[in-house]
């Protein structure tokens, strides 16, 4: 053996001993997005150390006195340039805030508490603490940071909520609005950096660093506040009048809104639970009708409506969820005979309908549906709460029709899922 085999051996046990004390990427997630029509890690510090015989090579130098600061010099250099490497290779990257991510850390809510959830033990980890009632966490879409409503007060209607924000393990917990009467609705901006919200019927963005806050004019009476993929230039939300539209508008507030839906409302109730196709070609709504409830799909650019196919005997109601990559929708199948059950489809309207779960209570005409969900970030399976909030439990269903996990229950129950790089 060479000194230069020597050498190699020694970095690598070093490199391979290093490894085997890394935490592995998918604990740090210890543990777009449960929406409902009403509203909607710490890396470890890793000590490092060096073998001990690479400080002391004799060998390795011993031909020229004059060359051993030079040497070590140079060792020193490489080690110093091995460590910065590993150093940022460890540093976590971070999704893309739309499109197919790997699942991180659950983050759920029950009884006035957060937690983080594991579904695999059924474990469940309380976070944040305090002596408000929290709900409704959800995720940035960079799944570095973590929103929830919280209430100092009973939560009648209409009820004082505040909005804060933590890190994605839940320390760090600050309010970033006032408490507000009847906020409700909210929804992360592509870049982590705002929020945008609905109380009293107005729309406003928030700044997540220092808490300034925006309300957007000329909205009229605004629900379903949503950022437009891909980068969040406007806002979409459905405009809540006796003639109910589409609307879309700049987030700092300048200019007119611009109205997305061409077809007239057939009455109040249309343009209910819209959602947004990950590259924001596409917004799916509910249409009502006198002979029941009918998702559809709006072509942002041209206006043209479709309607999802449906089962014959049965309606369909969304807000109807796109899969990560776009390919999926998910609504609510509802029976003639009563009930409603989870229904996958393909987005581009083309059918082949898949049922997923149970068949719950529901009318006929789908006025009572008691059930919000959306697809993980990996798109292989659906988060669905059944209730409401007074009592929910949440399924996580697989879209391959295998058997179900529950996520727990509670009142005020909500569900969310961390985005991670693939």
């Amino acid at each position: 053996m060479n000194p230069s085999d020597a050498f190699d051996r020694h970095v690598s046990e070093w490199l391979h001993a290093d490894a085997e004390h890394r935490v592995p990427e998918h604990l740090d997630a210890v543990l777009r997005r449960t929406r409902t029509e009403r509203q909607r890690s710490a890396w470890s510090s890793l000590e490092r150390w060096l073998p001990m015989d690479l400080s002391a090579r004799p060998s390795l130098f011993a031909r020229s006195a004059s060359l051993r600061p030079i040497g070590l010099l140079l060792l020193i250099g490489l080690l110093v340039a091995v460590v910065v490497a590993l150093a940022a290779g460890s540093r976590r990257p971070l999704p893309a805030p739309f499109g197919v991510a790997r699942n991180g850390a659950m983050a759920t809510s029950r009884d006035g508490r957060l937690y983080l959830f594991d579904p695999a033990t059924s474990v469940s980890r309380p976070i944040v603490g305090g002596n408000g009632f929290d709900f409704s966490p959800i995720f940035s879409r960079d799944g570095t940071k973590l929103v929830f409503l919280r209430s100092d007060g009973p939560l009648t209607e209409p009820a004082i909520l505040t909005l804060f924000v933590a890190n994605a393990d839940g320390s760090g917990a600050r309010a970033i609005t006032p408490p507000t009467k009847s906020l409700d609705w909210f929804d992360w901006s592509p870049d982590g950096t705002r929020i945008a919200y609905m109380a009293r019927g107005h729309l406003f963005v928030v700044d997540v660093a220092d808490g300034r806050e925006t309300r957007l004019l000329g909205t009229g009476p605004a629900h379903f506040p949503t950022w437009l993929p891909p980068d969040g230039k406007e806002i979409v939300y459905r405009m809540e009048t006796t003639s109910p539209a589409i609307y879309a508008i700049a987030p700092d507030g300048v200019g007119k809104p611009r109205q997305l839906s061409k077809t007239v409302a057939n009455n109040e109730f249309d343009y209910q639970g819209i959602s947004i196709s990950p590259d924001g070609g596409e917004i799916s709504f509910t249409r009502w009708s006198p002979a029941g409830p009918r998702v559809y799909a709006l072509d942002v650019e041209t206006g043209k409506e479709r309607a999802y196919p449906t089962a014959s005997g049965t309606f369909s109601r969304g807000g109807a969820a796109y899969s990560p990559d776009g390919t999926l929708v998910a609504y609510a199948r509802i029976y003639a005979g009563g009930g409603l059950q989870m229904v996958v489809a393909n987005a581009d309207g083309s059918g082949n309908e898949r049922a997923l779960g149970p068949t719950k209570p529901s009318k006929p005409d789908g006025t009572d549906i008691a059930a919000s969900w959306s697809f993980t970030p990996d798109g292989k399976s659906l988060v669905v709460r059944y209730g409401d909030d007074d009592a929910a439990a949440a399924q996580l269903l697989p879209l391959d029709g295998s058997p179900g996990t529950e996520l727990g229950s509670g009142a005020f129950q909500f569900v969310d899922i961390q985005r991670l790089a693939p």
